[in-house]
């Protein structure tokens, strides 16, 4: 019989967009909202990790500025420029 060799690899991560529950602060406010985001799974510690986060549901009239959005124990920084929430805080001319 042969020798037999195995090669061990990470498992492949897994990606998915979801809907997240938080709450926004910034600028003075504080409010539940409703957030997208791109949630992948750590190849090797298994854990979630969050990308694009984008607003979608937040009271209207909110000033324009700098946003955190609170989800469990994660914080992800947001802008908000011309009346449009931002992925990841990204400035208005990188979100195109």
């Amino acid at each position: 019989m042969g020798l037999v060799f195995w090669t061990l690899r990470p498992l492949p991560s897994m990606t998915s967009v979801v809907l997240i529950h938080g709450v926004l602060r910034g600028m003075g406010h504080e409010s539940a909202c409703e957030m997208l985001a791109l949630r992948e799974t750590h190849p090797e510690t298994r854990k979630p990790v969050y990308s694009r986060c984008s607003v979608i549901n937040a009271p209207s009239g909110l000033p324009d500025g700098e946003y955190t959005v609170a989800f469990d124990v994660i914080v992800v920084a947001v802008h908000r420029q011309g009346g449009l929430w931002l992925p990841d805080g990204a400035p208005l001319a990188d979100a195109a």
